[in-house]
This record gives structure tokens, sequence and C-alpha cells, in this order.
């Protein structure tokens, strides 16, 4: 029997994400992309989303949202407005200034990175989420620093 390969975009993953969302059940979805790096790989990890209150959330969770582009992104919050919220990819320079809270669709719970599972309650990971938005002027450094490292290391 052959199978069928779909591919979704933005708007059809939206579109089946948010009937679950409301069924109040989380959602494992692959990590595609590496603006998450180096907590996240591309096709690597994945990530459970759960529904959530987008008033509610605090700095360094790292909600799903819908850009005003329609592209679905997850980044991580690296600080707390009034009428929204300042984002940042962990391998980003650049910030993204004021997402309106409407626009959050869930947030992630936990995650699967390198086979192994984490919540995003676990003290290491809120150790990394601390340090990293912290480090976020030096980012640019550190990881030109560790690209360098990685050419470096035998191959595997």
């Amino acid at each position: 029997m052959k199978k069928t390969r779909v591919k979704l975009n933005s708007e059809g993953l939206f579109a089946m994400l948010v009937p679950m969302l409301e069924d109040n059940l989380d959602v494992l979805i692959p990590v595609s992309g590496n603006s998450m790096y180096p907590l996240w790989k591309h096709n690597r990890d994945s990530v459970v989303v759960t529904s959530c209150n987008p008033y509610a959330l605090k700095k360094g969770d790292i909600p799903l949202y819908r850009r005003a582009s329609g592209q679905v992104v997850m980044h991580r919050i690296i600080r707390v407005n009034q009428d929204g919220y300042d984002m940042c990819g962990d391998i980003e320079t650049q910030i993204e200034y004021n997402l309106p809270k409407d626009n959050i669709i869930a947030v992630v719970k936990c995650f699967t990175r390198k086979g192994q599972d984490y919540s995003c309650t676990h003290f290491g990971y809120k150790m990394y989420s601390f340090l990293w938005i912290r480090l976020r002027p030096l980012r640019r450094f550190f990881l030109k620093g560790y690209r360098e490292w990685m050419k470096r290391m035998p191959a595997e």
C-alpha cells in the first residue's frame, strides 16, 4: 500500500492545531527550523504544546504564535510588555518587539532533545532559559566560538 505524504504549511498546521487545543489536547510537533538552536535542532527534536492563557505568559516561556504575515513560529519571550511580548529565537540576535498577546496559539509544555524528554519546569532547563536570556547581547560571540569549537571536534 502506497502512503501519501502531506506537507503542511503554517495555515494548514494552524487549521489542524486549534481544534485539538480547544479540546484540551496536548499536541506533539516536530521542530522545523533552527531559530531555537542550540536548544532544539531541526528534524531531530520535538515539542509538546498545550493551550494557555495568552495574557498570563512570562519571561522565558516559549509560545507558539502567529505573526502578522501568517507564519506560525516558536520563540522565547524575553520581555513582557503591557500589550504584548518581545520575542527572540535562541540563535537569533534580532528581537521581535511587542507581539500582540492575541497572536499566541499555545505554549511549549515539554520537549524531546536528543531523545531525552524534558519538562519546561525542569531545573536545568529553567537555568538554561535564565542564562540564555541574560546572555542575549553576547550570543553572537558565544555562538561564533561554539561553531569554531564544533568544527575542531573529531567526527563520530
